[in-house]
């Protein structure tokens, strides 16, 4: 059994990745929780672990010794669950939402919402981007994105701010609650969103998907499943990569050249998903039938964890992988999933942080670390990892 999610994990994993790679890819380790798991940390393990539909997101076929997760009660468990052609179906509601004509309106519209957030923020002034820019950004994103009122947005900020925010500043001296724990604060801003969006109807994503349920299109717990993950399943994957590209923009000023002269920076954002990783682990699978992975039975009921940073470093498949090349080609990397459980909001993700990246660099093209780069503290959970803080001075 593999002790390896210590409290330095989350801030510098890939030693300890490079090792399980070497040593065969699949392991047993011991999750922060206790109970045990499958972690396959080879980029080919990964991606076919990701295609594989022997592996279920249904926590029901969990067995009972091995890691189970965050329990996610129904209906918000709705996304998860599903069949293959109702999930197919709920998929296309929301990328049905993400064309490529609303990507690039979108991408024009960017600038102004993040100038928005950024307006009380002066130069010369030293303050937390963490707290101040990248928690704040996704509440707007998805209150634009989804037509939220004003209310449930600062709700949402609100839930970011206790369960992402650093405990250990002189006013936030009690330790902030896991998401697993806030899950009345969720189903209320959801049940919020839903009656505010019913009762003042409005063309909106938000107001289309009520209306699809009100035209029998879309089931109660299918409208609230899908609202939990567009509201929160992958909030903090956006606070992670936007906090962590600015730390590594900053401490690799080359890079930082290529970023300001490039015109295509999608695939600069693919690279520092791959290189950050700020999804470690893919949600957990379950094996529905005993599997062999190498010199391995996993037996139907266990828990497989899919090491996503482990792939996205992982030499076979990707070259000089320990170097962050915003000019890379081949890129295959894994960082938002793959396959029927990919992140459904990973085009728009990539929008808004290269958006944001852009202002960042253009408006504060001096900025600099308030501390230096090993000071920087990370969260220390073990499915994502990003900076806790980030201390700049703006100029």
């Amino acid at each position: 059994m593999r002790e390896i999610f210590d409290a330095g994990f989350a801030a510098n994993p890939w030693p300890v990745l490079d090792r399980l790679r070497r040593d065969g890819g699949v392991h047993r380790v011991r999750t922060p929780d206790g109970p045990p798991a499958w972690l396959l940390t080879r980029y080919a393990d990964v991606r076919s672990g990701l295609l594989d539909d022997r592996l279920s997101t249904d926590m029901r076929l969990a067995g009972s010794r091995d890691y189970r997760g965050f329990a996610v009660p129904p209906p918000l468990d709705t996304l998860l669950v599903a069949e293959p052609p109702d999930h197919a179906r709920l998929r296309r509601l929301v990328t049905g939402e993400l064309s490529p004509r609303q990507l690039a309106e979108w991408t024009r519209h960017a600038p102004d919402l993040i100038e928005s957030l950024s307006k009380d923020l002066d130069s010369d002034a030293t303050v937390d981007l963490v707290e101040r820019f990248a928690i704040p950004l996704p509440a707007a994103v998805l209150g634009e994105l989804l037509g939220l009122a004003d209310p449930e947005c600062e709700a949402l900020h609100g839930w970011a701010s206790s369960t992402l925010l650093s405990s250990s500043t002189p006013l936030r001296s009690v330790t902030p609650p896991r998401a697993r724990d806030t899950l009345a604060t969720m189903r209320t801003i959801i049940t919020a969103a839903i009656e505010r969006a019913r009762t003042a109807p409005a063309d909106t994503m938000l107001g289309r998907l009520v209306a699809a349920h009100d035209d029998a299109a879309l089931t109660a717990d299918e409208l609230h499943g899908l609202l939990f993950y567009l509201l929160f399943v992958w909030y903090e994957v956006l606070v992670d990569l936007i906090a962590g590209s600015i730390l590594t923009l900053l401490t690799r000023p080359d890079q930082l050249r290529v970023l300001r002269t490039g015109r295509n920076k999608p695939p600069m954002v693919d690279e520092l998903l791959r290189y950050l990783s700020p999804q470690v682990l893919a949600g957990p699978r379950f094996a529905t039938v005993d599997m062999h992975y190498g010199d391995y039975v996993i037996r139907a009921g266990d828990t497989v964890l899919l090491c996503l940073a482990g792939a996205n470093r992982d030499p076979e498949f990707i070259d000089s992988p320990n170097k962050l090349d915003l000019t890379r080609r081949r890129n295959p990397q894994l960082a938002l999933g793959h396959g029927l459980h990919a992140c459904l909001g990973a085009a728009l993700v990539r929008t808004i942080t290269a958006a944001t990246l852009d202002h960042v660099f253009t408006r504060w093209p001096a900025t600099t670390l308030a501390i230096s780069e090993g000071d920087i503290r990370w969260r220390s959970g073990f499915r994502h990892r990003g900076p806790l803080t980030l201390p700049v001075h703006l100029a």
